[in-house]
Order: structure tokens, then C-alpha cells, then sequence
């Protein structure tokens, strides 16, 4: 789509980034949750500390817990990457098509080679919603890999970081999205 034709409503664009976000919350967890499994142990517990190394790690855990061990913890960001992956593109993508008719959202911010107002706002909910979501669940997960006991009231312990890191990362990804959807 070039940057001249007609979007679909709002909430159509919406729905669209919401399925498609869905699909890469599943695939991202699926893929990468074993890895990260291996990350967070080679952090967090003494067994894999040190100069055990990544193969070795990886060896030990399936010796141990089989295919299931890379799957420790998994439940929480699956359900969670679904739900928080598929609403930061829904958010992003219903603010960006709903400001559209706002010819203030739509002026580019000086000095930045394009981008709009309304990419910058409309990353910035995104990411921001994101970080809400995402918060328990990365709690959760990093719990659960390490064998820890998880408690509900400590949910959004950290969340400032995560917000900051999810508001510069999503921000920038949808700034650098939009720079190459207009003018490509």
C-alpha cells in the first residue's frame, strides 16, 4: 500500500494487526522460549553459572527434563505474548488510522526526516499498553524458569524498566515501519 491510497477504518486496521500479532506472539514464544529458558538459567541459578557454556547448558537441561525442560514456564508469555504482542500493532495501528483525518497528527515533526506526530503518539500508546500487559507475565515467566514461588501483588515489580525499554524499542520500531511504508 503507498502512502496515498485509502486506509480501511479504524477498527478494521485494527482487527487486521491484531490477528497478525497474534500469530507472532504464538511463534515468538514457540521458537524462542527454549533459548530463553537457557538464558534465564545461565543468569539466574548457580548450577549454570560459570563456564558451563551454551551447549553444555542446553545438554544438561534436556538430559535432565527432556524437550519439556525448554518449556519451563512457557504457559504465562505464551498466553501473554499473544495478548500483549497483537495489542501493541492493534493500538498502534487504530491510533495511526484514526488521526489520519487530523491534519495536526498528521504534520511531520521538525528535524526528523518524516515522522508524524501521530507515529510518535500513536507508538508511545502502543508500547505503554504493552508494558501493562506484559509486566505480570514477564514476572510470571522469569518466576517459573527459575523455580521461584511467584506471588500476584509483585506483579509490577520492574515495571518502570520494562515500560522504558518497551516505549524506546516499540517506538522506534514503529517510527522506522512507517518511514519505510510511506516512502518505499
Amino acid at each position: 500500500m503507498t502512502h496515498n491510497e485509502k486506509r480501511q477504518a479504524w477498527y478494521i486496521e485494527g482487527l487486521y494487526t491484531l490477528i497478525g500479532g497474534t500469530v507472532y506472539g504464538a511463534t515468538s514464544i514457540i521458537v524462542g522460549h527454549p533459548l530463553d529458558t537457557i538464558k534465564t538459567k545461565m543468569q539466574a541459578q548457580t548450577a549454570f553459572m560459570g563456564n558451563r557454556g551454551l551447549l553444555n547448558s542446553i545438554t544438561e537441561v534436556y538430559r535432565t527434563d527432556g524437550v519439556k525442560g525448554f518449556y519451563a514456564g512457557a504457559v504465562p508469555p505464551l498466553i501473554g505474548s499473544i495478548i500483549f504482542r497483537s495489542l501493541q500493532f492493534s493500538v498502534f495501528e487504530s491510533f495511526y488510522t484514526y488521526t489520519e483525518r487530523y491534519a495536526a497528527m498528521k504534520k511531520e515533526i521538525p528535524g526528523t526526516y518524516g515522522v508524524q506526530y501521530r507515529v510518535l503518539a500513536g507508538g508511545l500508546a502502543a508500547s505503554f499498553a504493552r508494558a501493562v500487559v506484559e509486566s505480570p507475565f514477564e514476572y510470571a515467566k522469569v518466576k517459573r524458569q527459575t523455580g521461584q514461588v511467584w506471588h500476584l501483588r509483585n506483579a509490577y515489580h520492574g515495571f518502570a524498566a520494562l515500560c522504558a525499554r518497551t516505549n524506546i524499542m516499540m517506538t522506534t520500531f514503529f517510527v522506522f515501519v512507517d518511514s519505510l511504508r510511506r516512502h518505499t
